[in-house]
């Protein structure tokens, strides 16, 4: 079975066992309804901020569907988490009690973020680590280049994207209360 089938499959089971409708869980973790069923049914890979309000939504650990609790010889690939326009690693173990939790994020140029915004609880920081990258708060856009970062309330709409020449890399840290 494949990474992105098991995480569409793991969200579909805790899905089920909280009796939830994919309406019902579609309106709690702010996305549309058709959206869900996509992720659900493997057609997307979820954002890590979707992944992290679905969990939420179900009163579940926060880093539930960000990890295999059976992982292979293939650990780190398995680690790997992929959307259409960048890829990113957890750095931090996710435990129900804790509120921080940082990914690698790796950006290819010339890219632009496609798909749903971003939008969870709490606070982020994005430090990059090299290249540069533009962050969207809401209308407010900001280029970073290496070295720089920003620190931005999570609860508005944000994206990222690559306009440069060479692939940006990324520390990426959420607090979620």
């Amino acid at each position: 079975m494949d990474k992105l089938k098991s995480v569409a499959q793991r969200i579909s089971h805790a899905r089920q066992e909280k009796s939830l409708s994919i309406q019902a869980l579609a309106e709690r973790a702010g996305c549309s309804e058709e959206y869900l069923e996509w992720v659900e049914d493997g057609q997307v890979d979820p954002p890590v901020a979707l992944l992290l309000r679905l969990a939420k939504a179900m009163q579940l650990d926060s880093g539930a569907f960000l990890h295999q609790s059976d992982l292979s010889s293939k650990r780190l690939e398995e680690a790997a988490k992929r959307t259409k326009t960048y890829s990113y690693q957890t750095l931090t173990p996710p435990e129900a009690d804790k509120h921080l939790m940082a990914f690698s994020v790796t950006i290819p140029p010339k890219t632009d973020h496609e798909d749903v915004g971003y939008r969870h609880e709490g606070e982020e920081y994005i430090y990059v680590l090299s290249g540069e990258v533009t962050l969207t708060v809401e209308q407010d856009k900001k280029r970073l280049a290496e070295r720089e970062s920003l620190r931005f309330n999570a609860n508005l709409d944000h994206h990222l994207s690559n306009p440069g020449d060479k692939e940006a890399e990324l520390l990426v840290i959420l607090y979620i209360p």
